[in-house]
């Protein structure tokens, strides 16, 4: 031993641990007395748990015989001379007596590796190898055995997933497999650059999140630079906060602080400071929205060019629209795209669109192969011949049409290569709708147009509707009125009198025709709803104002206090129709709650959770703020008492009921939409309607026109006030079907390169095995290690899980150190601040729906201090037990983790992202194995996998390990050891070691698919050649490309098998 090696020195907890150490720490040694045979020992307390264990810490000296070398967990905090870290790997010594070395991630990021001398690690993250703990007869209470073997399998798929998988698990977002395929894609190469195009609805929000969720999880101080429309600034902030506890500042304010800041695309000009700052990502959102304003295109451009990192969300690029295609993919790559020219990049668009048109035609066929089988055959080998492309040329030679599936697999494989290499950028994802597995909910529309009544059925709306038009129509004239106070003004006309009475005072019209009309309709107004009674139950037919139409149809169609027949979100623009609503809906007993502009954070949460959880509360009133990013899933029912001018407003409108995730027995999502009818509204509700389809399905990439049909709208309008709408209407049908034809044709092409890519299928069969009882996997894993270590828990009947500090039981934590979690971090949390306890879920379908409480996942304090624990602790790592069971087995159950060898790409300075698709194709889950040491023990090991994993067949056995007996007698693990006497035992051990791991690298070897990984590697850097030469790039660049995938292959092919935990079972029928 030297000083600066880290040991792992025995503690005194009770009388046992002097003849039977169980408790141990790792320390520093700072002195060698070779005279004594002592060494002095420091310890480090980097988590701050010296309080609940300053016993650990009073003897700093012990024998050299008693202390043992030993490295340091996985993930462990430390101090190194570059500041603050955690260990990712340590390197294999050459000798015995050598310094143990360590990759170490810092706290910015940066890897470095550090000698075990120049480090200070933290006292409780001790690794020690569970063969020698059983060499050594370190047999631990089967109870910690049998809750570790869950924790740390269940810990090992979340880890050896994909990259970053571990943060986004802790996420309350459901990730779909295209989601996974496109975060998994833009941690191909560095710097992360990427245009996400998806339809609507897709998530793009969540991917671009999730991305910059693991790009934090390397970098602690990065900073991300949001710049999205005003409008969606806060529904940013709030997806941002409650699905990826990331926590945004809106506007410039915080600017040279704020690590992330959200700043509004139309006050951009006004952020120059705020965009000076350094920043590490740049996030652009509706970047299509840049194309049409020209200077602020150019701030954009110009901070994209000094930000590393950037993810454009946008609506899909058409190539048919050359200027804005170049112009969104200048911004994307600016140096490659900046200095050419329109003429260029429109040849190199023609190339593709020839491929695109051949490639297409082959995709349509694919669900009826068997009849174009030859055809689609004869097509690809032409279009290798043209393309001259050895790759393709190898699949297309494995097409058999003979085969059983003749050969479509090859074919499908075929088209994936072409789509996605012969594309103008690799770069910008499109995902279709069409082409998602997960269910997605269903729109239908409820239209329901009324007579709108005038001065002689003594109801003044149609006389205030022709005064305003004869008023919209004279400012027009004179030039003195914009498009946005026309829409207002029109709006607030068929929301409600009340909100036409303060859109009128906040613009100062004085009117009088229009204020005499509006103010005899205002009285108007209120007499109706003072006899909202006696309409509603005895004379719906006499009903007049829109108001009480909507009251009536939530009570005669949605039956909604009768039938519970889903919940209600109601939409107005306008405070003063919400008001007079809420009143309504009072007078009618029926339980509502508001969620506005003008309230308070606390009071809006508390909205939210009476909406999401009360099941009394059945309506919530919502303005524009409802529509940004708040989840309403649990609503089936969306009702636009007035329609917004934008279909951008409508979507988001109905987007906060139309989500991935909606509960499989509530797909469809009503759209009820109130009208005038021969008004300008129902001209507005046709186009919205007929033109977009708006409320049957969603924009699918006609977002990229939105803003020239907001302009061919507001030509309409004032081109003809009373029938420019009407006249627009098959103008606007025409624009759209064109778009919507063009854009599907460059969706289906992208698809092929997403559904067919082995990538994508590697991830759906890594979620079906994850997600198999997800809940359950974090809840068993969570709540065995939390009883055993003295963390106490309640569970409600809903399966809400209450933790708090006065559970906690040190004397039971002190056997694995567990150092309870910082219960200060949840003061702040809404759940705490409403019921003054800390209560979560541990399922992620009831962590969406309830955003009040707590997610216990990765990521959380609680659950990640247990976890933590449970696998740097050395406890449940070895175990000596007896038990009845189906079958005679008397050996070693070995557990084994597989991993990639992650030390050799640290060696080369390859980035471990590249590895970021390819871990699926190692085991995800543990590779258990058995030794038997008794003849004639032939049990298959499903069997004894069945038997360990149920935990009750583990904890009810007979300890063989303990250490104390009855008086007078032997302990069980004295009677033991003189059974095994210890030169015996050990050889026993190493043998079982040697033959277990043999086994387990066999078996890693069986189960993993490198022949898959194989095939993918050299596809994508077939695939890049094939860019490289199409697109005329620098081939240099190609040598360094090719070299870091075949390290990648190395590590794969490679893995390192560690034993992890190790038991030797006594298992009879009798």
């Amino acid at each position: 031993m030297k000083v600066g090696q880290y040991v792992r020195c025995p503690i005194v907890f009770e009388e046992n641990d002097n003849y039977f150490p169980r408790n141990f720490v790792l320390g520093k040694i700072t002195s060698i007395n070779d005279l004594s045979g002592e060494v002095n020992v420091k310890l480090y307390d980097l988590k701050d748990s010296k309080r609940f264990y300053a016993h650990a810490f009073e003897r700093g000296k012990f024998a050299i015989d008693k202390v043992k070398r030993c490295g340091a967990a996985k993930d462990a905090p430390v101090v190194t001379p570059d500041g603050r870290g955690k260990i990712l790997s340590r390197r294999i010594e050459q000798t015995e007596d050598a310094m143990y070395e360590y990759y170490v991630m810092l706290s910015n990021g940066e890897i470095n590796s550090y000698f075990e001398d120049e480090l200070e690690i933290e006292y409780s993250a001790s690794d020690y190898q569970p063969l020698k703990q059983m060499m050594q007869y370190e047999f631990q209470n089967p109870t910690w055995y049998a809750n570790r073997l869950h924790v740390s399998n269940n810990m090992h798929m979340v880890n050896n997933t994909v990259y970053g998988f571990k943060e986004l698990a802790g996420c309350r977002t459901y990730l779909m497999a295209h989601q996974i395929s496109t975060i998994v894609r833009a941690f191909e190469s560095r710097p992360i650059r990427y245009m996400l195009a998806d339809e609507v609805g897709l998530g793009k929000t969540i991917e671009a999140a999730s991305i910059i969720k693991i790009l934090s999880s390397e970098k602690q101080n990065l900073r991300v630079l949001y710049i999205v429309p005003a409008t969606l600034a806060q529904q940013w902030s709030n997806e941002l906060k409650y699905k990826f506890n990331i926590n945004a500042s809106i506007g410039d304010a915080m600017a040279s602080y704020a690590k992330h800041l959200i700043l509004s695309l139309e006050d951009l000009d006004e952020y120059c400071d705020a965009m000076a700052g350094k920043w590490d990502m740049l996030l652009v959102d509706e970047t299509h929205r840049l194309l049409s304003q020209d200077e602020k295109y150019e701030l954009v451009l110009q901070l994209s060019k000094r930000v590393p990192n950037a993810l454009f969300l946008s609506a899909t690029p058409i190539q048919d629209r050359k200027e804005e295609y170049l112009k969104l993919l200048s911004l994307l790559q600016p140096d490659q795209y900046c200095r050419m020219t329109v003429k260029e990049f429109g040849s190199i668009l023609t190339k593709q669109k020839k491929i695109q048109r051949r490639v297409n035609a082959m995709l349509a066929h694919m669900n009826q192969y068997e009849d174009y089988k030859e055809d689609t055959l004869e097509k690809l080998a032409e279009l290798a011949e043209e393309l001259d492309d050895t790759h393709l040329s190898k699949i297309i030679d494995n097409i058999n049409i003979s085969d059983d599936d003749g050969g479509q697999k090859y074919a499908e494989q075929a088209l994936s290569y072409i789509s996605e290499n012969y594309r103008i950028e690799r770069n910008v994802i499109r995902n279709r709708r069409d082409y998602i597995n997960e269910a997605l909910g269903k729109r239908e529309i409820y239209e329901n147009g009324y007579d709108v009544k005038n001065a002689d059925d003594n109801y003044s709306e149609r006389n205030v509707y022709y005064a305003l038009l004869e008023y919209i129509s004279s400012k027009i004239e004179e030039d003195s009125i914009n498009a946005n106070e026309v829409y207002l003004l029109l709006q607030a006309m068929f929301s409600s009198p009340w909100a036409l009475k303060d859109v009128v005072d906040e613009l100062g019209i004085d009117d009088q025709d229009l204020l005499a009309n509006l103010g005899l309709w205002i009285t108007q107004g209120d007499d109706e709803i003072n006899q909202a009674e006696y309409l509603l139950d005895e004379n719906p037919d006499d009903i007049k104002g829109r108001l009480l139409h909507v009251i009536d149809f939530i009570e005669q169609e949605v039956r909604i206090t009768k039938d519970n027949n889903g919940k209600v979100v109601v939409f107005s623009e306008f405070p003063a129709t919400l008001w007079k609503l809420g009143e309504l809906l009072e007078k009618r007993d029926i339980n509502a709650v508001c969620f506005t502009a003008n309230m308070l954070r606390e009071e809006l949460e508390d909205s939210v959770y009476d909406f999401q959880n009360n099941e009394e509360c059945r309506v919530i009133l919502c303005d524009a703020t409802g529509g940004e990013g708040r989840n309403f899933q649990n609503a089936d029912w969306v009702i636009h008492v007035d329609l917004p001018w934008t279909a951008n407003a409508i979507e988001q409108r109905i987007g906060r009921l139309d989500r991935l995730g909606r509960d499989k027995d509530h797909m469809q999502v009503n759209s009820v939409v109130f009208y005038g009818n021969g008004t300008i509204e129902e001209q507005l509700f046709r186009i919205w309607s007929e033109g977009l389809n708006l409320f049957t399905r969603s924009l699918s990439g006609l977002e990229i026109i939105t803003a020239e049909l907001n302009e061919r709208i507001s030509d309409a309008i004032f081109e003809d006030v009373h029938t420019g709408l009407e006249n627009a209407l098959s103008e606007i049908i025409d624009m759209t079907e064109e778009t919507r034809d063009a854009v599907e044709e460059e969706q289906l092409y992208d698809s092929g390169s997403v559904i067919y890519r082995p990538l994508s299928l590697a991830v759906k069969q890594m979620l079906s095995t994850y997600s198999g009882g997800e809940s359950d996997l974090f809840q068993s894993s969570m709540l065995g290690w939390a009883t055993q270590v003295g963390l106490g828990s309640s569970i409600s009947k809903a399966g809400v899980v209450q933790f708090a500090a006065s559970m906690f039981k040190e004397r039971s934590a002190i056997q694995s150190l567990f150092i309870p979690p910082d219960w200060a971090l949840y003061d702040d949390t809404p759940i705490v601040r409403k019921e003054g306890r800390i209560l979560g879920t541990f399922d992620r379908s009831t962590a969406i729906k309830r955003e009040d409480l707590l997610f216990y996942a990765p990521g959380d304090p609680v659950f990640d201090s247990i976890i933590g624990n449970a696998v740097d602790s050395g406890r449940g790592r070895c175990c000596v037990f007896a038990n009845m069971a189906p079958f005679n087995f008397t050996g070693f159950a070995c557990v084994y983790n597989v991993e990639p060898k992650i030390n050799y790409l640290y060696d080369n300075g390859i980035p471990i992202q590249l590895l970021s698709q390819f871990r699926m194709y190692l085991p995800m889950k543990q590779v258990i194995v058995f030794v038997s040491i008794r003849k004639g023990d032939n049990v298959p090991d499903e069997e004894l996998i069945d038997y360990i994993f149920e935990k009750r067949n583990v904890q009810n056995a007979d300890h063989i390990g303990q250490r104390s007996g009855k008086r007078g007698e032997m302990s069980p693990l004295e009677r033991f050891m003189e059974a095994y006497p210890e030169s015996e035992w050990q050889e026993t051990v190493r043998k079982a070691g040697r033959i277990s791991r043999d086994k387990a690298k066999k078996k890693a070897i069986e189960l993993a698919d490198l022949s898959g990984a194989k095939r993918e590697i050299d596809r994508i850097v077939s695939g890049y050649e094939s860019e490289y030469i199409y697109l005329g790039k620098d081939m240099d660049n190609l040598k360094s490309i090719k070299s870091q995938y075949e390290a990648v292959y190395y590590a794969l092919s490679n893995p390192v098998i560690s034993l992890d935990s190790i038991s030797l079972m006594f298992l009879s029928r009798r």
